[in-house]
């Protein structure tokens, strides 16, 4: 191979390798739709009563979870707007948006806002690194979420969550829990 030949492949790779996005810069933003190949009855309509299968669970949880009427949802009006818990909504049968958070004075993004269709649930993501609040911290329904990226996947570390369930059958989940998403 010639110079000339040799330069143009090296200048070639070199413009390949430097213009792919570094690891933090990978954009989520846009809609998202659910794909149902996954999981199917864990969506809809939901497990059978008394499936806890994969889920360590202790006699109180086992109690409650056999003690669910998933009637009370339409009965009782404090469940009746009760949003998935953050731990459970990703799984859930909506839309998702996702928009980048952007400091303006760096131009930096600092995290990423999630709205998903479904009784519009809403939450922030923050790759900033801070701290996660104290435990007397108020605690949502999608709960406190902190970010760091892991060469290309982002680690997800979520706390503040408020009590609710962990699947449709009623499983539930201590306000305590935490939870870790990739």
């Amino acid at each position: 191979m010639n110079r000339s030949a040799m330069a143009v492949v090296t200048l070639a790779i070199g413009t390949l390798a430097f213009s792919a996005p570094a690891s933090a810069q990978v954009d989520f933003a846009g809609q998202w739709s659910p794909l149902f190949h996954e999981d199917y009855p864990e969506r809809l309509p939901g497990p059978e009563l008394g499936d806890y299968m994969g889920i360590p669970i202790n006699d109180a949880a086992r109690l409650r979870a056999d003690s669910y009427d998933a009637d009370r949802i339409s009965i009782v009006s404090e469940y009746q707007c009760r949003p998935h818990g953050g731990d459970y909504s990703m799984r859930g049968l909506s839309n998702l948006r996702i928009d980048a958070v952007i400091d303006p004075v760096t131009q930096q993004r600092v995290a990423w806002h999630t709205r998903m269709n479904f009784q519009e649930m809403e939450r922030t993501i923050w790759l900033d690194g801070r701290p996660h609040p104290g435990p007397n911290a108020p605690h949502t329904w999608q709960g406190f979420s902190t970010a760091t990226w892991d060469v290309n996947m982002l680690d997800v570390y979520t706390t503040h969550l408020k009590e609710n369930y962990i699947r449709r059958n009623g499983i539930p989940r201590s306000d305590k829990a935490t939870f870790r998403e990739h």
